[in-house]
């Protein structure tokens, strides 16, 4: 695409979803409905139209989020449309976090399932925003129907034309950043870079573009990938494989036999869930799985390779919501525990976070700073904006990440889940892969607690398997025997029920350290 064209996402997904109206777009695979495209088209206008007889413009913030069910991506297309920016709500949100989320993004209408319903309108009252409120649901004040049925106009669907935009004022996309470490952001992309990326991506790489192609999506609506998933979907005519029942593992499993689809992107959680169900689930059907969220142990990756088909592929996935997604494109190739090599699209190279250097030999952690297709500012906050960039233009991604001699990069951890030893970092992932090995171990999550004398002291939370049983001196000698003694558990070994996770499969720190803490202070440990 032209940098300046006057083309943009609501265009393009308009003129895809014409191009293969005859395929199959979307399936419930909990409910068995299935939806082509030209059906879907036309739901998306009817809306688009019924939004502008409300009396939005371009330029209005239209929230939505639920579970992925037949509708959900029905505002999603018809705000594109009409250029609407969009921000997804995590499905599993409370009132606080919606509330942070809506004050934040400032939407003029909210889509949601009916369950939340009671969330959304608290939230927005609150904030005393002018907000609707619709719900996928019947038995609530507005549904997706009557809203429909209410702002419905004359207008013939074949003389709708997607609105024309300024680019560089209306932005396609706000989306919220996990926050597992601080506060909420809200990273803003116009249409011009996510085009880009996309377009280039598919120009690029060996992606099979045959239509009707079932890619299986458990995204929830507020990750970057389901954006990606979303916009990438009808540019190339694939089907998308979701479902309304969310958080099953056996569900998916079934989904999986059942439908047979050919890629998907899976946390490393479910792909440890699936090694144990090896006799339940048939992988042979995928060309390509991507694993993304978090570390995932080797073994792990051996494991679900062996269950796959010869000849097809399973990598570790590294990007940031921030970068549009991945950076790195995965080299089957490669080493295991590698996450690739640089994209071409990008500039990347690692520094020291101490002195400010760049890195290049090879196997010393460094931040990555990455340059190339990404968001354009953090929204209404130019001080975080201002804190993630260099002088020259490259976004301080906060992971650290090494190379080897053939750069292919690893990554190591969040910068700021570095453990403060005395004078000393500790790597909690390193900690983790240890644990993780020991009979019993179901979840690992090493933090820091602070100590007066030490800075922060090592301390490792354990979820064990059902029916067994570990012992914390057992982990704290595993430790003593396997890494030095700057990485030893000084500060303890606790066992929970759970840990809590984000929707995106990575540990709550935040969450856990405010746990542990209010345990440490009630003396429970």
């Amino acid at each position: 695409m032209d940098s300046d064209s006057n083309v943009h996402l609501g265009h393009l997904m308009f003129d895809s979803m014409k191009k293969h109206k005859n395929v199959i777009c979307q399936i419930d695979a909990a409910t068995g409905e299935e939806e082509s495209y030209t059906s879907v088209l036309s739901r998306c206008i009817r809306l688009a139209q019924a939004l502008r007889a409300f009396g939005l413009k371009p330029g209005d913030v239209l929230a939505f989020g639920g579970k992925n069910h037949i509708d959900i991506h029905i505002p999603f297309y018809a705000a594109l449309f009409n250029g609407l920016p969009i921000v997804g709500v995590d499905p599993f949100f409370k009132y606080d976090e919606v509330k942070t989320l809506l004050n934040l993004t400032k939407p003029k209408i909210a889509f949601c399932q009916g369950e939340s319903y009671d969330i959304y309108k608290r939230a927005s009252d609150n904030l005393g925003l002018n907000m609707k409120i619709v719900t996928f649901d019947k038995g609530y004040p507005c549904t997706f129907t009557e809203f429909m049925d209410t702002y419905a106009t004359n207008e013939r669907e074949e003389d709708f034309k997607v609105q024309e935009i300024d680019m560089d004022k209306v932005y396609a996309f706000l989306v919220c950043t996990s926050g597992t470490t601080g506060k909420v952001k809200i990273a803003a992309f116009n249409h011009k870079a996510f085009i880009f990326k996309i377009t280039k991506l598919l120009q690029q790489y060996k992606y099979d573009k045959q239509p009707g192609k079932r890619i299986l999506n458990l995204s929830p609506v507020n990750w970057i990938s389901n954006y990606f998933l979303s916009v990438g979907g009808p540019l190339i005519g694939d089907t998308k494989v979701q479902s309304s029942i969310p958080d099953s593992y056996d569900h998916i499993i079934d989904i999986i036999n059942k439908y047979k689809p050919v890629q998907g992107l899976f946390g490393p959680t479910f792909v440890a869930y699936m090694m144990s169900k090896k006799d339940k689930v048939d992988l042979t059907c995928f060309k390509n799985i991507s694993i993304a969220g978090s570390k995932i142990y080797p073994g792990v990756m051996e494991e679900l390779k062996k269950m796959m088909a010869k000849d097809a592929t399973a990598m570790e996935a590294y990007g940031q919501t921030e970068m549009i997604g991945s950076v790195l494109t995965p080299n089957p190739e490669g080493p295991t525990g590698s996450c690739g090599r640089p994209l071409s699209l990008y500039a990347i190279k690692l520094v020291d976070p101490h002195t400010g250097e760049e890195v290049t030999e090879p196997y010393v952690n460094g931040e990555l700073w990455a340059k190339g297709p990404r968001f354009t500012e953090y929204y209404n906050d130019p001080e975080e904006t201002a804190r993630a960039f260099t002088e020259d233009g490259f976004f301080k991604t906060g992971d650290l990440l090494y190379k080897d001699e053939n750069d292919n990069y690893f990554y190591v951890d969040r910068l700021k889940a570095l453990i403060k030893y005395r004078n000393s970092h500790v790597i909690p992932m390193e900690l983790e892969e240890v644990i993780s090995k020991y009979p019993g171990v179901k979840h690992v999550c090493v933090i820091g607690v602070s100590d007066p004398l030490d800075g922060e002291r090592p301390l490792a939370c354990i979820v064990t398997e059902s029916g067994h049983t570990v012992n914390a001196q057992d982990i704290k000698d595993l430790i003593a025997n396997k890494l030095s003694k700057n990485k030893q558990l000084r500060g303890g070994v606790i066992f929970l029920e759970k840990l809590p996770f984000t929707s995106s499969q990575k540990v709550a720190r935040n969450k856990l350290q405010e746990m542990v803490q209010n345990m440490r202070e009630q003396k429970c440990f």
